[in-house]
């Protein structure tokens, strides 16, 4: 996916992670929309799931639909005409940001393997920096689906006097088991590929494309859902007779759907970034997860989807219950679709609703 037309936030000083490791330096790439007000406290800070790029919406440098186009702009859920947004590509990923496909200042070469370890924590820090470099003191909202829930949640607790609100979507506070399975699986299937070669395939000529997109068709069957496959998929076969490629048309969107994402994905990025999914707590680093839970003082909304495979509307849930108990102003919506975990792209006019709510109500 071209970044050429983000913006780029360079950090030139040593950045620690909180894993023990360090980059000597690291950039954040970043999208806009609107206008930062003249007191600076109408910025809206959209965290993006495992892979999307900060191009959540096209402008005037880049006319192609963003991953939430019908989400933003005047008079959208998120009002350009009032908010300035903003969408930050992972720290770790390869949209732009510093990560394993990045060169290495001190070899020439992409850092590979030896990218550093990371968790959501730096990723959140990393975005602080970008905040920080537009001398914003007060954060109307952070937000975020999926992964980008865990960032919008974390954010808000880590920097809990800069956040006004938060908003998080089909994510969790900390990942239960089921979720952590099939990311391991994923990356097993990566990791295993002969032409991953131990993460130093970037100057080779053949690369595990062919597994990142297995791996992407297994992520795919947990954004979706059972009850949506059999609406839209049935049992329709693609004609083309007996074989063991895409016969069924379920295989077919699976196998364009991987295809994809193989294409732009860099398989390094994957891997560190759902592992650090998997480490993911709002208790990380506390010694309960009460204590984590409490650091966050943002008016909250907490949205889940029945049919979400992979962080399953109890998680949100249980989210939820941790801030009332904590006697934090929070309110949890649960939409019924058979759209999965993907919801938030397909049921736009639901989102839309409710988060424009949510952030006009005074």
């Amino acid at each position: 996916m071209d970044s050429s037309y983000c913006k780029i936030f360079k950090w030139q000083k040593t950045f620690p992670l909180s894993l023990g490791g360090k980059l000597s330096e690291m950039q954040v790439a970043y999208e806009s929309w609107g206008i930062l007000n003249e007191d600076k406290s109408n910025a809206i800070l959209l965290f993006t799931g495992l892979s999307a790029s900060a191009h959540a919406k096209s402008h005037g440098k880049n006319d192609q639909p963003g991953w939430w186009e019908a989400m933003i702009g005047p008079g959208q859920a998120l009002d350009t005409d009032r908010f300035f947004v903003m969408c930050f590509n992972h720290l770790g990923g390869c949209f732009g940001s510093s990560g394993p496909s990045s060169i290495n200042p001190k070899t020439g070469k992409p850092y590979g393997p030896d990218f550093p370890p990371l968790v959501l924590q730096d990723m959140v820090d990393a975005v602080r920096l970008v905040v920080d470099s537009f001398g914003i003191q007060k954060v109307y909202c952070s937000m975020g689906a999926s992964m980008g829930g865990m960032l919008a949640m974390e954010f808000a607790a880590r920097h809990a006097s800069l956040v006004e609100r938060m908003i998080m979507i089909s994510a969790s506070g900390r990942p239960e088991p089921m979720s952590i399975a099939y990311r391991f699986v994923q990356r097993q299937v990566v990791l295993n590929d002969p032409h991953f070669a131990g993460g130093w395939y970037y100057d080779k000529p053949n690369k595990p494309t062919a597994s990142m997109a297995v791996a992407r068709e297994i992520g795919n069957i947990t954004y979706r859902s059972r009850q949506e496959f059999n609406e839209r998929f049935g049992r329709s076969r693609t004609g083309r007779g007996y074989n063991l490629g895409p016969d069924f048309q379920v295989e077919s969107y699976l196998h364009h759907m991987g295809n994809k994402l193989a294409a732009n994905f860099d398989p390094n990025s994957f891997i560190l970034l759902t592992k650090a999914m998997d480490l993911y707590s709002l208790g990380y680093e506390f010694s309960t997860y009460e204590k984590g839970v409490n650091r966050i003082s943002a008016r909250c909304l907490i949205v889940g989807v029945t049919t979400d495979m992979l962080f399953a509307w109890e998680e949100q849930e249980n989210v939820y219950k941790s801030l009332k108990k904590l006697g934090k102003d929070v309110a949890f919506k649960l939409l019924d679709s058979t759209s999965g975990h993907d919801a938030f792209l397909v049921e736009v006019d639901y989102f839309r609703k409710v988060i424009s709510t949510f952030l006009r109500d005074e």
